[in-house]
């Protein structure tokens, strides 16, 4: 009601409101006081960001006066907050942001100060996390979301917000709030809580133990990580046309475009150092296979770990640009983040290869897995292979690839085994499947460099033809072997997928094998060998079931996923030697067409491999449509 009746207030009502209920939110009440919930004390905080967005862009000087008789009763009710409510409640110029600043940045920074009560130290930490979430809420405010419409503004309002806590007073903002963004200065903040957090983490003095299991610093934690987090996904201008406050603007998951941070943020950014305590910090609190911690500190524990694979993932997404100094300090950069994230994966397989465990064992590992998978991703996409076959990690990094892919793929097939094709009886199978298709997708973005066409790139193609490329045949294999055992199931149960599942799968199995072919294509010899020795086990069987029709007999299940099979190879083959040239000249694939050049090694053999298996398949054609045509109604005779 306030925002959207703000003339309606006098200005130090309005400033008592806010700074109440931003106490409130940090819980800086009387000690004995009864802790609130959550929920409500988020509430607060989100309204007293939302105050201090409003009055932002304008000073008291711009503020309307209200009638006497408001006047009183407004006068009356701040008596009551000041006096009886909140009477040590922190008061701040409704215009002065840095001072909010500045009281914010005392409660980030007091919980690491030296010999603390227990009671007090659990205090200042509660308050420090509260304090993050509420900087969090700012920024969100600024951002634009669902919360715009209730200031009764247009949205030039907005635009203003947004363009001066991003650049300050440039560019002759309308501002006093000095010449300093407010972005820049919540990042300052946020990196400034974050290195102390770290250093205290990490601190030798310190029980470490009791550190990484003590929920309130924990809760601190997270709720600073997931403050830089939200400061590095601010879209940057603000006539960007990212203003749709229907849905909001900022993506939470991690997953938006390359981020391009200004220059003036390089030193907090670029920081070997603070990336490697990052994942030491990471290494420390991550659940891992410790089954005997309390369910609440493993829970805090894994949502911190998340947080920071998260925060990670957005350092990895940080583009080229004036925030590098140089191309070798952008790879040295790569490299950092390449083999924090490596050894974390290194990690997770030791870790099931010593105990033996199967990879549903672990609450926590289906996030930690996808999180560092789609990290790798996000490294081949943003640096590329010129920048990362530099790197003296380059093979390891391709080794981790495709053990963890095929890690991934055969505990899929053992689990689709396990339960005789029954999909929707198997555990694990939707991380699985998005760790899957992000390394395929990697392998996707590294296979398409135009890079590797020139002529320096050739060891960077021999690594990745002989490390990565072996990955496409345990794919192949273990994704028709899973097709066959599910159609098995379908029809010996008598059921089958309902036209829009069936849609969505085969939109997923088409995205799917068009990465899955260029992985295949980095070495198409072997991958054309793979794919033969599938078919001679295959092809003989379907044979002998098109030579077995003419007694009407019925579609059992055998039959089916026999069909099935042959149905996924043709595919495979389909996408490993053709691109579909929808709307285009039907051509070869330039990989093809180079792998079987004569002067070549392997060209000869790789033009024959190719031409056998055309023949083949040409056969196979020929045998199914003559019967066909003979046995028109045999639905044996087609899938």
């Amino acid at each position: 009601v306030m925002l959207f009746r703000w003339e309606y207030f006098q200005p130090s009502f309005r400033s008592c409101v806010r700074d109440c209920l931003l106490a409130i939110g940090l819980g800086c009440y009387s000690a004995g006081s009864v802790a609130l919930p959550r929920t409500f004390t988020m509430a607060c905080l989100s309204s007293a960001a939302s105050f201090w967005k409003r009055a932002w862009t304008t000073g008291a000087s711009n503020d309307t006066s209200t009638q006497v008789q408001q006047d009183s009763q407004q006068n009356y009710l701040e008596s009551l907050m000041t006096t009886n409510l909140m009477p040590s409640m922190q008061r701040f110029n409704s215009t002065d942001g840095q001072e909010l600043f500045s009281y914010l940045n005392s409660l980030l920074v007091s919980p690491f100060e030296q010999s603390l009560q227990p009671m007090e130290l659990m205090r200042r930490q509660h308050t420090g996390a509260m304090a993050a979430s509420f900087l969090s809420l700012l920024v969100g405010e600024f951002t634009g979301g669902n919360s715009s419409a209730r200031y009764n503004l247009p949205i030039e309002f907005h635009r203003l917000c947004h363009q001066v806590f991003e650049n300050g007073n440039e560019e002759a903002a309308v501002s006093e709030n000095g010449s300093k963004s407010g972005l820049d200065t919540t990042l300052q903040l946020s990196m400034g809580a974050l290195s102390s957090f770290v250093g205290f983490m990490l601190n030798t003095d310190n029980n470490n133990n009791e550190a990484i299991n003590n929920e309130s610093l924990l809760d601190m934690g997270t709720s600073t990580v997931s403050l830089t987090f939200d400061v590095l996904s601010w879209e940057f201008g603000a006539s960007s046309g990212k203003w749709d406050f229907s849905n909001g603007s900022t993506k939470k998951d991690g997953s938006s475009v390359l981020l391009r941070p200004p220059q003036r943020w390089r030193e907090a950014l670029i920081n070997p150092e603070f990336l490697g305590a990052m994942f030491r910090v990471y290494s420390a609190v991550r659940v891992g296979n410790q089954h005997s911690l309390p369910r609440s500190l493993e829970k805090k524990r894994g949502k911190m770990a998340h947080q920071l694979r998260q925060l990670l993932l957005q350092l990895s997404s940080i583009a080229g640009g004036p925030i590098f100094a140089d191309e070798n300090e952008r790879r040295a950069y790569a490299g950092f983040l390449l083999d924090g994230c490596m050894d974390a994966l290194e990690t997770i397989l030791t870790e099931n290869q010593q105990q033996g465990r199967s990879i549903e064992e672990s609450d926590f590992m289906c996030a930690e897995v996808v999180d560092l998978v789609t990290m790798l991703n996000r490294l081949a996409t943003n640096f590329r292979v010129q920048t990362l076959s530099q790197l003296t990690s380059f093979p390891r990094f391709l080794s981790a690839m495709s053990m963890v892919g095929k890690w991934l793929l055969e505990g899929s097939l053992a689990e689709c085994e396990r339960v005789q094709g029954d999909i929707e009886c198997m555990e694990g199978l939707e991380w699985k499947y998005e760790a899957v298709s992000q390394i395929l997708q990697c392998s996707e973005a590294m296979a398409d460099d135009y890079w590797l066409v020139s002529g320096d790139a050739q060891t960077a193609s021999d690594n990745l033809a002989n490390v990565l490329a072996p990955l496409y045949g345990h794919y192949i294999a273990c994704r028709v072997r899973m097709s066959s055992l599910e159609e098995h199931y379908l029809t010996q149960q008598g059921e089958d997928l309902d036209e829009i599942r069936e849609m969505i799968w085969e939109f997923g199995v088409e995205e799917e094998m068009v990465s899955a072919s260029s992985l295949g294509r980095l070495n198409i010899s072997a991958s054309l060998s793979t794919l033969a020795g599938m078919f001679q086990q295959c092809v003989p069987r379907l044979m002998s079931l098109f030579e077995g029709v003419g007694n009407f007999c019925d579609m059992t299940a055998a039959m089916a996923a026999l069909l099935e099979e042959a149905r996924m190879l043709i595919l495979c083959a389909c996408h490993l030697l053709t691109d579909e040239c929808e709307g285009e000249t039907p051509s070869i694939p330039d990989a093809v067409c180079n792998a079987c050049q004569l002067g070549r090694p392997s060209g000869n053999d790789c033009l024959t491999s190719i031409v056998n298996l055309i023949e083949l398949l040409r056969s196979v054609a020929e045998a199914q449509a003559m019967k066909v045509s003979a046995y028109p109604k045999e639905s044996c005779l087609s899938p």
